[in-house]
């Protein structure tokens, strides 16, 4: 007869066989987006593109290129456990983050981000089943805002609210890059050459997006201020309004390498990071 305990160690077992498949397939989905997008906003830099990229962008090229419903349901699988990934980080406390203030918040933006890519790969899911076509540009991200406003003027603040959460988000990315090290590969082991090139990688990748989320998180608040919808920006409208700035092709150029970088390292950590199960 099992204890209680035996038999939870034997659920935690099981769940291992699974969860880190899960996780690797997730972070490689995540880094061939993310690569996308750094190539297609490149284009858009260089005069090859009328618009840069976004998530919807990489859903839409992926399915319109030969045997593209096979390839996006490929990638929308890996979406989906990525989001399930991040589901089991927030519960299962799989990065050790406790249950102390800034863990609990940590956590909670691990479900956060998961509800983000099931909500992109259900994007991708209306695609191959035709039941629905996709936003694109800031589209989702305003009528979403809109929604929120639509219910009462004092939910601007929760605009604001996540608009400041996108700068400590970035700031918090930061500070990671030079406390953790090495660390924000988490090996499995250690492979000296590799780990130390893919880390630069991954600081030049964090650094992009950290800047492109900042730019996010500034609109997200002066839509708030301004309790103005049409003033948020995603992904593809923040690399708009970087390529408007003074040198902002430059800017662009540099961003838009650093996405390419930030998607290596996902392929990286889809290869090399520790996936701890419980």
């Amino acid at each position: 007869m099992l204890t209680l305990k035996e038999r939870a160690k034997g659920i935690k077992e099981g769940a291992r066989s699974w969860i880190e498949p899960v996780a690797r397939i997730g972070y490689l989905a995540k880094g061939v987006v993310y690569l996308m997008i750094g190539v297609m906003s490149m284009l858009f830099a260089t005069g090859q593109r009328s618009r840069p990229a976004d998530f919807s962008t990489v859903i839409l090229k992926v399915f319109s290129e030969p045997f593209g419903k096979m390839l996006l349901a490929l990638l929308t699988i890996g979406l989906f456990g990525y989001g399930l990934w991040c589901f089991i980080q927030a519960i299962m406390d799989t990065e050790d983050k406790g249950a102390g203030l800034l863990g609990i918040v940590t956590r909670v933006l691990y479900a956060g981000i998961g509800f983000v890519y099931l909500a992109i790969a259900g994007d991708a899911v209306k695609l191959l089943t035709r039941t629905s076509n996709i936003p694109q540009g800031d589209q989702p991200e305003r009528q979403l805002t809109a929604r929120v406003f639509g219910i009462s003027p004092s939910t601007r603040w929760i605009a604001i609210a996540a608009g400041l959460g996108f700068v400590g988000f970035c700031i918090y990315e930061i500070r990671r890059l030079y406390v953790e090290g090495i660390e924000i590969l988490k090996p499995k082991g250690r492979k000296e050459l590799i780990d130390d090139v893919a880390m630069r990688i991954g600081q030049i990748g964090i650094v992009a997006r950290s800047v492109l989320f900042v730019i996010i998180g500034i609109f997200l608040i002066w839509s708030g201020i301004t309790f103005d919808p049409n003033k948020v920006r995603g992904i593809s409208g923040a690399l708009t309004e970087l390529d408007r700035q003074p040198y902002g092709n430059y800017l662009l150029v540099a961003t838009a390498l650093g996405l390419a970088a930030y998607g290596v390292y996902m392929l990286l950590l889809a290869w090399r990071r520790r996936i701890n199960a419980g």
